[in-house]
């Protein structure tokens, strides 16, 4: 590597730390999404009250090594444990919402009067799922274990299910430079604004709390995808859910890519069968996308729309770490290219001719620049509007405010975006 490339990667290591958070064990609750600021939407549909939420459980797997007495890690550690492990975890909220007007206020909201940090109090791990991949291990769990863990887990998610008034399981997969707590505190806030609807699982994968581990968390994202394929066929077969939703950010986002991939090649889905067995994959959703744009196009030839109910890739020009990691691996990457004017006119009709793939261009969404424009996720109301609006209705671009000129595949959001909320809330809610 020349002096150059040194600089540039070094350059764009710094900036791609947004990806992660280390290992830290609080964060300060993410804005509020402008729907449920500019609407009367109730993000807590049914019969929601703040019990329900104190006893609505955020589920873990995770493939990390488990912390020892020696290890500087609390619970688990950032090496390959090669081996999925179930579990449920417990978050804080200080200062506490201690009535259920607080905590409608808190999350409807804008600006807040104080930051609410969330904590990580508790981890009770179940024990290991079923694996063919334990014949490749030393000392490995037996046979009855791994099953009675399985029954458990799909016991405690089919339980959630039940009492949360909607069967769809969600799964949120994170970036690079993260330990373990982190990526559990950003599910559970997550989990909040969809109102502890459906069951939420919390992906760790062995990602690397440090600033310099980006190429190395890159190799160990494509190491864990097979347990990722084995987690979604696992939740297919053993419980309840009606669909499986999957959420991956920055480098997160290639296991999410990368497994829906291997899906469609092996003709495993519930859409690709006509008895409707497999894996039954609803909204898949890329953020921040660090993705060779070239290898998403093959793999849209090899059938990856057969799989998910819909694909949806959120991009922006100004995202900074992926504009510095272009640079280091010489092309763009998929979470930046839709952003240009430089697709050729033959690929833009096709894409927009693609039902269920939404290409969205955050640029213009409020706060989608902060810090380095990575995490816009998060950090914009108006991203994260539009992210809850299609988990939640399931409803196309165009149905949730969004715009895109007549040659281009790429939605926009509007200058006048939260003025349209409330339109936009009163038909979904009239389709729904």
């Amino acid at each position: 590597m020349n002096l150059r490339a040194f600089i540039v990667s070094v350059l764009c290591i710094g900036l791609l730390t947004a990806c992660g958070g280390g290992a830290v064990s609080s964060i300060n609750l993410m804005p509020s999404p402008e729907v449920f600021v500019s609407t009367d939407i109730d993000p807590f549909p049914d019969n929601g009250s703040q019990q329900k939420i104190q006893h609505t459980k955020l589920f873990y797997v995770t493939d990390r090594e488990p912390a020892t007495a020696q290890d500087s890690a609390l619970r688990y550690t950032s090496e390959r444990g090669h081996i999925m492990r179930a579990g449920t975890a417990t978050v804080s909220m200080s200062p506490e919402a201690k009535t259920w007007e607080d905590v409608r206020s808190i999350t409807q909201s804008k600006p807040r009067n104080r930051k609410y940090k969330l904590s990580l109090d508790e981890v009770n791990e179940i024990g290991p799922l079923p694996t063919d991949g334990v014949k490749y291990l030393d000392n490995p769990p037996t046979s009855a274990e791994m099953a009675a863990t399985g029954r458990a887990f799909a016991s405690q998610i089919n339980t959630q299910l039940a009492s949360s008034g909607t069967n769809d399981i969600y799964i949120y997969i994170h970036g690079y430079k993260n330990a373990f707590e982190r990526p559990v505190l950003v599910s559970r806030e997550l989990q909040h604004f969809l109102g502890y609807q459906g069951a939420f699982i919390s992906f760790g994968w062995p990602a690397t709390p440090n600033n310099f581990a980006y190429f190395k968390d890159l190799e160990t994202a494509g190491a864990t995808v097979r347990n990722l394929r084995q987690l979604l066929v696992f939740l297919s077969e053993n419980t309840k859910a009606r669909k499986i939703h999957l959420l991956g950010y920055s480098a997160g986002s290639r296991l999410v890519f990368e497994a829906t991939h291997q899906i469609a090649l092996a003709g495993n889905s519930a859409k690709q069968n006509a008895n409707g067995k497999g894996v039954r994959l609803g909204q898949v959703i890329l953020v921040g996308s660090d993705i060779d744009p070239s290898y998403f196009g093959q793999a849209l030839a090899d059938g990856l729309l057969e799989v998910p109910e819909h694909f949806t890739v959120y991009s922006s020009s100004k995202d900074a770490a992926l504009g510095f990691a272009s640079l280091v691996f010489a092309r763009p990457r998929l979470g930046q290219i839709w952003s240009t004017e430089e697709l050729n006119p033959t690929l833009g009709k096709e894409l927009k001719n693609l039902d269920n793939l939404s290409l969205i261009d955050v640029t213009d969404a409020e706060s989608s620049t902060s810090g380095n424009g990575h995490g816009y996720f998060r950090s914009s109301p108006w991203v994260s509007s539009d992210l809850f609006l299609s988990l939640i209705y399931r409803r196309p671009p165009i149905e949730r405010g969004l715009f895109r000129q007549d040659s281009s595949p790429v939605w926009r959001f509007p200058v006048n975006y939260p003025d349209l909320l409330a339109q936009i809330v009163k038909d979904a809610e009239r389709a729904r």
